[in-house]
């Protein structure tokens, strides 16, 4: 099972800027492993779907800040 759940994040892809991601960790002299910045994806994209459940229930097309 979490095999399935690898794959779907490889399909879905990264929907972050991991150049900068990274940017900003180190410049808080810290270090960031690669299963951090998946797992960042993967709140993000958690994030945007609940939004879109939000947007969708209020009867919009528009996502809004409130949505998040």
């Amino acid at each position: 099972m979490a095999e399935s759940g690898e794959g779907e994040k490889k399909e879905a892809g990264l929907l972050i800027v991991q150049s900068k991601v990274r940017e900003v960790i180190r410049a808080r002299e810290k270090r960031v492993s690669d299963e951090f910045i998946n797992a960042l994806s993967e709140h993000v994209h958690h994030t945007i779907d609940k939004a879109i459940a939000r947007c969708t229930a209020n009867g919009r097309s528009t996502l809004r800040p409130e949505d998040i």
